[in-house]
């Protein structure tokens, strides 16, 4: 991949002078890519956003239509949820590895370099996903019960999460082939297949669960069916169609090459998204040993906020695609003017979806009427907190794209493990066992020790200018 730790893409006076040239050449190229590159970075966010929305927004309708059964379905679901959480964050590295090599191919005008990346993450994403899917589905109940879970919670989640776990394979496939589409520039393609396929979601599930009585379970054969149909349109359409590419299975001599490139920029990053995504999971548990109510406030937030955090999401991808396409390119001032553009267009959206998020406190009651008073007084309350922080998670989320473009993953995944293991999590119990502030000690803890370190971490590590370093071959290619 030709990126090393500690060098920078620069002239050897940038060098020299660190963060300060950064700041330098963001105000003389800011003028110069704002018209064309704006245009360039709402071609991928806002179709990504509004599907990304969209999504999330159908599941968590799906979530209060499977509320209605209880604050138990709600925590027990909720859990089995975290748990297929980290594989599908974990897996979503791939997809990203496939952006961001793909993108830098597409960048230095290697269209069948492309082809091979695309077909290699297709086909070792499916059969990784398989074998991580298949134990899961077989073993959900007895893991559930590994975890510390009552014998409640293991009852109603267990069978939802055997059911689910299927649906891992299909996710990881969806997620790689939108990454490929939009690598190439096509964005809006993954946006017009997930959102119809996905808004079945709510209503496959609604009809299984009542008028059927499937209970939970019905909730999960629709999550199903709805990604199964999600993933054979997208491969059909990135494989067999006029908007997509030619499979080109890379040969014995272009494995090598391939996965010298990949390995070390997706291993770091898988490794990160399972500390990140193992440690929501421990302030899960948290949550779940004060008792089932603040489990189920931890749910209801946290997927409420996942609906309007991901309003931005296109940002981040764009960030992701657009900053490696400029280093695919040898284009050091684009680096800086397009990443810079995007970290403000992200606090201008997250300034607009943080107040949305916050009124939405007001509707818990009419969306959760099942719900005990208890938790929708807590969950209006953590809703206004989190809103408060909603420019610094935004802000994390464009600078783990920016830096992940640059192949500087092993600087992510350290600031993932110091932010959640070393300070979030220790904070989080602090706060609310050994001084007991109960649920609002977790909710501050994982706020003040992980957002606000992370983005401390992120900004010192971008200025620094360190996080890339231009393709040499690309260099040389785009000055014959």
């Amino acid at each position: 991949m030709g990126h090393e730790r500690g060098a920078r893409a620069a002239s050897p006076t940038a060098l020299g002078r660190g963060g300060e040239v950064a700041d330098d050449l963001s105000r003389s190229m800011l003028a110069f890519v704002t018209a064309d590159t704006r245009r360039e970075i709402l071609k991928i966010a806002l179709p990504v956003s509004l599907e990304s929305t969209v999504q999330l927004s159908l599941g968590f309708i799906n979530q209060v239509i499977v509320g209605v059964l209880g604050t138990a379905t709600i925590a027990a679901v909720g859990l089995a949820n975290n748990v297929l959480f980290i594989g599908i964050l974990c897996l979503n590295t791939l997809g990203a590895g496939c952006a961001i090599l793909a993108s830098r191919a597409r960048g230095r005008g290697d269209e069948a370099a492309v082809r091979r990346i695309v077909s290699f993450f297709t086909g070792f994403a499916s059969v990784l996903a398989l074998a991580l899917a298949l134990p899961l589905g077989l073993g959900a109940m007895p893991f559930l019960r590994l975890l510390g879970a009552d014998l409640e919670i293991t009852t109603i989640g267990g069978p939802y999460l055997s059911l689910v776990a299927l649906s891992l394979p299909l996710v990881t496939l969806s997620v790689v082939s939108s990454a490929a589409f939009r690598s190439m520039g096509k964005a809006r393609i993954p946006m017009l297949v997930t959102i119809p396929t996905i808004a079945l979601i709510p209503l496959l599930s609604w009809l299984l669960v009542f008028p059927l009585g499937m209970g939970v379970v019905g909730a999960a054969v629709a999550a199903l069916l709805a990604q199964g149909l999600r993933a054979a349109l997208l491969l059909g359409l990135l494989f067999a169609s006029r908007w997509g590419l030619r499979w080109a299975w890379p040969g014995l001599a272009q494995v090598r090459p391939l996965l010298a490139q990949a390995v070390p920029l997706v291993l770091p990053l898988f490794i990160t998204e399972m500390v990140f995504s193992g440690g929501v999971f421990l302030f899960a548990l948290l949550f779940e040993r004060l008792g089932t109510q603040e489990l189920a406030v931890f749910q209801i937030v946290s997927n409420l906020e996942m609906v309007f955090i991901t309003a931005s999401a296109g940002l981040h991808y764009a960030a992701t695609v657009l900053v490696a396409q400029a280093i695919g390119r040898a284009d050091s001032s684009g680096v800086w003017g397009v990443s810079r553009l995007i970290w403000r267009m992200g606090l201008i959206s997250a300034a607009i979806f943080g107040l949305a998020f916050a009124l939405f406190a007001f509707l818990l009651s009419l969306l959760y009427p099942n719900t005990t008073p208890q938790v929708q007084q807590w969950a209006f309350w953590a809703v206004l907190l989190n809103a408060l922080f909603q420019p610094i998670k935004v802000s994390n989320f464009i600078f783990f794209g920016i830096l992940a473009s640059g192949g500087d993953t092993r600087f992510l995944l350290f600031s993932d493990f110091a932010t959640v293991f070393l300070l979030g999590l220790p904070l989080a119990w602090l706060l609310a066992f050994p001084l007991g502030l109960g649920l609002w000690g977790i909710f501050l803890g994982r706020l003040l020790g992980e957002e606000i370190l992370r983005i401390a971490m992120f900004l010192w590590r971008y200025r620094g200018g360190q996080w890339f370093r231009l393709d040499r071959g690309a260099k040389a290619l785009a000055t014959d």
